[in-house]
Order: structure tokens, then sequence, then C-alpha cells
């Protein structure tokens, strides 16, 4: 991959066209999979939404999505979240200032001094992430970069796994990074492809399988694999939305309703 001047971004899907492209050249008679965690759950969402009918992914599973960054961005003021803002905007400012020479000659609306003192994430996304990327604003940056508004258009069987409890959306025990009332359930209901698994336990990512589980692999992963083997096993080698493939999809979501969580 070509290296850019710019952090990291929610909206930026360079990446996952160029490793898309690059397995399918190099593997053309497999199936491809993905799986997404937290931000990366959002990047691969939005892929799967803008390829639609032409993606080349056979599966996908998307674990703890943030899915509405505007409201992530809210809920993350909140509470005890505040905790985890400035956590989190502590290692970004730390990795910002081991190439902070780079930005200073560079043009725009860089906000140098914001960056290297941000207290919090939206900060941060204001002073740099949003100008690296073109936003007018870190609103339009949250905006913008939302998966929320991808799921209408997903056409390739997708798994998401959400954390959600019916608790005020600024409480401890909701998802700090992934809130429960940004989750678009009423679109992923009303997909064929998509299916939703909430728990009422694990936070953001923290699927504890207790003691038994072999080197103590979170409680989604043999779910995860099931559900792409059984994808790999019963499907055609077409991800376009037929009703041959709406028919796969069902008998996916049967299979998996009554899942014990």
């Amino acid at each position: 991959m070509d290296a850019v001047m710019a952090f990291y971004s929610a909206s930026f899907l360079g990446d996952m066209y160029e490793v898309v492209a690059h397995v399918s050249n190099r593997y053309p008679a497999a199936n491809l999979y993905a799986i997404g965690w937290s931000l990366g759950a959002n990047i691969l969402v939005r892929y799967l939404g803008r390829e639609s009918h032409s993606c080349l992914l056979s599966g996908a599973v998307s674990l703890c999505n943030p899915f509405n960054l505007v409201i992530a961005d809210e809920d993350f003021h909140k509470g005890f979240n505040n905790v985890y803002d400035r956590a989190l905007a502590n290692s970004l400012r730390k990795i910002f200032k081991k190439h902070a020479l780079l930005f200073e000659d560079m043009e725009g609306e860089f906000n140098i001094s914001l960056v290297a003192n941000a207290k919090t994430v939206r900060e941060f996304d204001d002073g740099l992430t949003r100008v690296s990327f073109g936003f007018k604003s870190v609103d339009d940056y949250y905006s913008n970069s939302s998966s929320s508004d991808s799921i209408t258009n997903v056409c390739t069987p997708l798994l998401c796994i959400q954390f959600s409890v019916d608790v005020d959306f600024w409480s401890a025990a909701n998802d700090p990074i992934a809130p429960s009332r940004g989750i678009p359930r009423k679109d992923i209901e009303e997909n064929s492809n998509c299916m939703l698994i909430l728990t009422p336990k694990g936070g953001h990512l923290g699927w504890v399988a207790g003691p038994e589980a072999p080197r103590g692999c979170p409680w989604t992963d043999p779910h995860v694999m099931d559900f792409l083997e059984h994808l790999e096993h019963g499907k055609s080698a077409s991800a376009a939305c037929t009703s041959d493939q709406e028919t796969m999809n069902s008998s996916v979501t049967d299979k998996f309703q009554h899942l014990d969580v």
C-alpha cells in the first residue's frame, strides 16, 4: 500500500479495496470473507453497502460496530465514558507527536496545537482527521462516515453482533464505543441479507467465554466461524442478490435465531 500523509479515518475505504482486490487476484477461485471489529466493522459495512451487488466478498461479520458515529460521539462524552474518551485521545496524541513535524508545513486547516493537546477524540478529529480527509467539520466527518445508512444496500450475507441492554445510554453497562441506540435495527431486520445478534453482556468487544474456552478465545469466535463455515459450505460462487442467495441467507438466519446468548 502507498504511504499517505493522513491519519486513520472511519470513512476511508482505500485500504479495504486494495486488500480485497489483492487477495481476490491471488486466489481467484476462493470465496472471500471479512470480519471487522469496532471502527473496522464500520469501514467493512460501508464497503459492503458501497459495493452492494458488485461486492467481491461472499460473507462478512461486524462486531461492536458503532454504526452511527454522530450518536457514538454524543455518548462518548457522557458519564464514565469520559474515561475512555480521554484515554483514547491520549493514545492518539502520542502517535501524532511522533510524526508532528510532517504536518507543520502542510496546507489546509490543520490545527496542530489542538491536536497536540487534544483532551477528547472529537478535538483530535476536528484538528486533524476531518481535515486530512476533506470534511468541512467534525460533525460532517461523523455524519458522512457512519455505516448505519449502508445497511439497506448490503447484498452480502452479513452477521452483526452487538452488546445491547435496556439502560440509560451513558450507563457504564452500555458499550462506550458502540452505544445500542445507534444500531440500525429496523434496516437490519428489513434486509434479508443481514442478521443481528444482541447480547446482554460484553461491553466493547468483551465477550469472555469463560475458563473452559480454548486458549481463552472470546465467546464470539466459534459462532463467527460457524456462520462463515455455513456460508462456505452452502453458497454459490456469486455474492449477488438473487433469489437463491436470499433463500440461503434465510437458512442462515433460521440456523442462528435460537442461539443461546
